[in-house]
């Protein structure tokens, strides 16, 4: 398990809104899609932060990088094809993604190299 820094530091942003989604998913609820208003608001974003703390541990450890990057890539595309590309929120999500694909790519070129 070797250090990685961009690993580390989108595993910390993960992280971070992980814990918070699930100490205060009351201030999440005006981002929860339309089509999901039948799940109970705070039920999904605790349930969505659980997810995001497990993504960012796995990251900020370099766990199975290849895994947890996908695991990042395929959260953000979700977030970013709900929500939209029309705010700042969504730039934030774009350079995350790009940064979650940096890392996909490179984790699956060690991968292929160790086989």
């Amino acid at each position: 398990m070797k250090f990685n820094l961009y690993s580390f530091a989108l595993g910390f942003v993960f992280f971070v809104f992980g814990v918070w989604q699930i100490l205060n998913p009351g201030y999440w609820t005006a981002y929860l899609p339309k089509f999901l208003t039948f799940i109970a608001s705070e039920n999904f974003f605790r349930i969505n932060g659980t997810f995001n703390l497990i993504v960012g541990l796995g990251l900020i450890f370099n766990i199975y990088p290849l895994i947890f990057s996908a695991l990042a890539i395929f959260h953000l595309l979700g977030v970013i094809f709900t929500l939209g590309l029309y705010n700042d929120i969504a730039i934030r999500d774009l350079v995350l993604l790009i940064l979650a694909l940096g890392i996909f790519l490179d984790s699956l070129k060690k991968f292929r190299k160790n086989e």
